[in-house]
C-alpha cells in the first residue's frame, strides 16, 4: 500500500508539466535552481528524504562543475560543457518525473480507472513506469552477485570483455521473460481483463496537502515564467 505522506496523482502530474514548462520555456537558465529547490522540498515533503539528498548532492555537484566551467576554464573529458548545462537545466524534471516514475502501480490503475482509460492503456502505462527502477533493481542484484563470485574485478573484465557483458546480459533478460511471466499472471488475478471501474486499496479522497501543492506548483511556475521571461 501507498505511503500515507504520497501526494495524488494528478498532483504529481501536474508537478512534472509545472517543471517541464519551466525547463523549457524559460529564457533564464541560471534561475532554474528554484524549480531544481522546490522540487526537492516537493520530494522530501512525501516522506522520500533519502531520495531527495541523493538528488541534491548530485545537483551540488552539477553546480560546482558549471562554476569551474564558467569562471575557471574547466574542460572535461569525457563530459562536455553541454552535458552538464543540459543536467543542470532538467534537473527539476528528472526529480519530479522520478518521483512520478516510482507512484505505486495501484495509484497510477486507481486514476487511471477513474478516468474511463482502457484497460490496455492502463496496462501499457503500469509496464512502462515500472520499467527503469525494475530493471535498476534487477542490474543491482546481479551485479552484488557477480562480486560476490569475484567477477567484478577490474583486470578480469578488461580481459574478459565478452565473457563479463554476457555475465550481465543473460540472467538480465532471463529475469525480464519472469517479471513479464509474472506480470501477466498477477494483471489476470487482479481482474485487468475485466471492463468497467475496478476498486481500489489505494483509492482516497484529495486532502489539503494535496490542494496545496497543487496551488503551489501553478502558482509557482507562473510567477517564475512571469519573473525570469518565457522564450518568445
Amino acid at each position: 500500500m501507498s505511503d500515507g505522506r504520497s501526494l495524488k496523482v494528478p498532483v504529481k502530474l501536474c508537478a512534472f508539466a509545472c517543471v517541464l514548462a519551466c525547463s523549457t520555456l524559460t529564457s533564464a537558465l541560471s534561475m532554474l535552481y528554484l524549480p531544481t529547490l522546490l522540487s526537492l522540498i516537493y520530494v522530501a515533503m512525501q516522506g522520500r528524504t533519502r531520495l531527495a539528498l541523493s538528488f541534491a548532492m548530485t545537483y551540488a555537484v552539477l553546480a560546482l562543475l558549471l562554476f569551474l566551467i564558467r569562471f575557471h576554464g574547466l574542460h572535461m573529458i569525457v563530459f562536455s560543457e553541454f552535458h552538464v548545462l543540459l543536467l543542470w537545466s532538467m534537473s527539476p524534471v528528472i526529480v519530479v518525473g522520478w518521483d512520478l516514475v516510482t507512484t505505486p502501480p495501484g495509484d497510477l490503475s486507481a486514476f487511471l480507472s477513474k478516468m474511463h482509460a482502457p484497460v490496455a492503456l492502463i496496462l501499457g502505462v503500469l509496464v512502462v513506469f515500472r520499467f527503469f527502477p525494475t530493471m535498476a533493481s534487477e542490474l543491482s542484484s546481479i551485479v552484488r552477485s557477480m562480486r560476490n563470485r569475484s567477477l567484478t574485478a577490474p583486470s578480469r573484465m578488461i580481459a574478459h570483455p565478452a565473457a563479463s557483458g554476457e555475465y550481465v546480459i543473460v540472467p538480465l533478460m532471463l529475469r525480464c521473460l519472469q517479471i513479464a511471466d509474472q506480470l501477466t499472471v498477477s494483471a489476470i488475478a487482479r481482474g485487468a481483463e475485466r471492463n468497467g471501474i475496478r476498486s481500489s486499496y489505494y483509492g482516497r479522497p484529495c486532502e489539503a496537502r494535496d490542494a496545496i501543492w497543487l496551488a503551489v506548483w501553478m502558482a509557482g511556475t507562473a510567477l517564475f515564467l512571469l519573473v525570469t521571461g518565457a522564450k518568445p
